[in-house]
Formats: structure tokens, sequence, C-alpha cells
């Protein structure tokens, strides 16, 4: 079984695009931190979320929020522009949500039409 459930800060915006059939793809990184105080390692995490999650993410997510993602590892290999083979490590979310245990999440609703806001 490949589950893998992480904590941590986003730690860049969610860049999102689109597939050639118009599936949407969200990437964005996420720190998580290892040890205490100067012995404490900080571990950087790339995630893929694809389709509505993907979108809701890019809209929901920015810099600094406290996240939980759950999913799956998946590592690949390609060829650098020097010919060196690399290996990616990327975490591929099937869940992914806001950690409120140190802090709340400021929200504003914003209605499309003002009709609905009461």
């Amino acid at each position: 079984m490949n589950n893998i459930t992480i904590v941590g800060r986003v730690g860049r915006d969610p860049e999102i695009k689109f597939s050639g059939n118009g599936m949407a793809i969200a990437n964005f990184s996420v720190a998580t931190d290892h040890g205490r105080d100067d012995k404490k390692k900080t571990t950087w995490h790339n995630v893929v979320v694809f389709d509505k999650l993907a979108e809701n993410v890019a809209e929901s997510l920015h810099k600094g929020a406290r996240v939980i993602v759950a999913g799956r590892l998946e590592i690949s290999e390609y060829d650098s522009k020097d010919g060196e083979k690399k290996k990616k490590t990327e975490l591929i979310a099937d869940a992914v949500g806001l950690e409120l245990r140190f802090e709340p999440v400021k929200s504003v609703f914003v209605a499309e039409d003002p009709e609905e806001a009461f």
C-alpha cells in the first residue's frame, strides 16, 4: 500500500495548468519540519493535484498556509539538460485540507450575485 499523509506549510502558491483535454493540474510545495530547535530539519515535498481538487487548491491555498495532504508517492525518472539521469518524487494528492490546530482560517464569502448573500 502506497499511502502518505503530511502536515506542513505551503511553500509557494499553487500553479495551475490545463492539459490538452482540459483537465486541471495544480503543483505546489509543502515544507515539513522534523526535530527540535538547533537540530530542526526541513523537508520539501512536491505535490500534484488533478481535476476539480486542483482548481479548488489553486483558488484556496496560498504560501504559508498550514495544510494536511494525503495521497500516494510517485517516483519518475527523467534526463536532465546535461543528459544525466535524475529521479523526481511527487506526492499525488487525493485530499488537501487546511490544518487548523494552531491558527484559524480567515475567510470571506463573496457572492457572485448579491441576492445570494442573504
